[in-house]
């Protein structure tokens, strides 16, 4: 009797919702957190049955499985059952059920372990994964999930249309695998990057095709991390082929810089007119005199061709297209270059170049032609934006660990709103402007490492900063 009053006990004050009967259901009894659970009240169930609140496709499996139990087929058994709250929703449980023996007389036991937020986080986190998968599977770009050693364990399908291998070819070999040779040093360090500081890096480089050919792949890599460890547990990559933007990136660039020098010509043109006059002076004189040519006649006859000839040099350093060559340079000597070139442009204008440089300043990496390219396209952009007997000053002075190349006009200025959209393609402040040049000067000093910032007032002037790191 004391162990009968015990589980008595037990049953009614437990928190799990329970039931027990006889095993034709004709006597029943359920404790109050069954009610609870199914949302009625003792005296509002006593009418009703269990079948009544089943969900009408789990009752058939139950019903069978019951069926087994009551005719010793099993033991016991349990199944995920849904049940209709009162309130008309659906709730879960995981539904436990044996059958008890007791002086020869047969029980029925249930317990329900009400699982409902576990089913809707499981549906929410299906819903979740098939939109990804979608979206990954519709996708133009390649989204892959990699193991924290890079390892392939996902490949979306656009792999195919990319580098024309089946995501199935790919998964469980290295990415390195596929990259160009001069390639891997700099993203092993990237990656290396991403799993120490856990931040997302934007990763450029060479991949091979099936084919066997190679194109520019940019990846943008994101650790995913442990929730509670904080560990990177996986990394996650989305990637494009920017093969064609590269392609055009450099005919825009090549565009510019043969409207650059296009620009050059006149300019040029009148320059070299000038000692080709002083040598067709002498020559004509030595003609008329018919005497030999003093040394001092000749001494300045060849300084003029020396003079058109450092200027044809100069001309055709700009035209030409050339192989970048990224080499330590001296950045003071190649602004005086740039500023002497422009300087008779300057004068046609009835405007001046003031050039100031401070100090001795160290050498920098980079590619002398592209520099010159872009400081001709600012200074002669400041020199259009002058008014007739202005000048445009350029300094060159050291700034911290950088080298700071200022170009500051007396011009209109700009205002804020479009300052912000400068660089980007086909914006201009010129009336006839495609804002090419600016954008491919963003360009080549983002390869350099450096960054261009740009000041304006309205009615003040414009003053364009070019920083460029300094070689250690």
């Amino acid at each position: 009797m004391r162990e009968k009053a015990m589980f008595k006990q037990i049953f009614y004050q437990s928190s799990v919702p329970q039931l027990i009967g006889s095993i034709d259901f004709k006597r029943i009894e359920m404790n109050d957190a069954f009610y609870e659970y199914i949302g009625y009240s003792k005296e509002e169930f006593s009418n009703m049955t269990i079948p009544e609140i089943s969900y009408p496709e789990d009752l058939l499996l139950d019903q069978q499985l019951f069926s087994e139990l009551i005719n010793r087929q099993r033991k016991k058994y349990q199944m995920e059952k849904r049940y209709i709250h009162k309130s008309g929703e659906i709730i879960w449980g995981m539904l436990h059920v044996s059958l008890i023996d007791v002086e020869d007389v047969s029980f029925v036991h249930g317990q329900i372990m009400d699982i409902t937020e576990k089913k809707l986080i499981e549906d929410t986190y299906r819903i979740n994964e098939k939109k990804y998968r979608i979206l990954a599977e519709n996708s133009s770009d390649m989204i892959i999930m990699h193991d924290v050693d890079g390892t392939y364990l996902y490949v979306s399908p656009s792999v195919e249309s990319i580098l024309g291998y089946e995501p199935d070819q790919i998964i469980g070999l290295s990415p390195y695998m596929f990259m160009h040779q001069d390639d891997i040093r700099k993203i092993k360090e990237q990656h290396m990057q991403a799993s120490q500081k856990k931040e997302t890096v934007i990763m450029t480089y060479r991949a091979r095709t099936k084919s066997g050919n190679y194109i520019w792949i940019e990846s943008a890599v994101k650790p995913v991390l442990h929730e509670i460890t904080g560990e990177m547990t996986e990394l996650i990559s989305v990637s494009r082929n920017i093969q064609q933007r590269l392609e055009t990136d450099s005919l825009i660039r090549k565009s510019e810089k043969l409207a650059v020098a296009g620009q050059l010509a006149a300019a040029v043109a009148h320059e070299i007119r000038n000692p080709l006059t002083s040598i067709k002076g002498f020559i004509q004189l030595f003609h008329a005199s018919n005497e030999s040519c003093s040394p001092e006649y000749t001494g300045l006859v060849l300084d003029e061709l020396k003079r058109v000839e450092e200027i044809i040099s100069e001309f055709l350093t700009m035209a030409k297209p050339h192989q970048e060559v990224m080499k330590q340079i001296n950045i003071s000597a190649v602004v005086t270059q740039v500023v002497q070139l422009l300087k008779t442009q300057a004068l046609l204008d009835n405007k001046e170049i003031i050039l100031e440089i401070y100090d001795r300043l160290p050498l920098v990496i980079g590619d002398s032609s592209l520099l010159k390219q872009v400081f001709i396209n600012i200074i002669q952009n400041a020199l259009e934006a002058s008014k007739a007997d202005g000048y445009v000053q350029v300094l060159v002075h050291s700034h911290d660990d950088e080298i700071a190349i200022i170009i500051r006009d007396q011009g209109i200025g700009i205002s804020k709103e479009r300052l912000l959209k400068l660089g980007e393609p086909f914006y201009s402040t010129k009336e006839k402007g495609t804002g090419l040049g600016l954008m491919t000067c963003y360009r080549i000093i983002e390869q350099h490492n450096g960054k261009i910032k740009i000041q304006s007032e309205e009615g003040e002037g414009t003053t364009v900063t070019i920083f460029l790191p300094m070689n250690k």
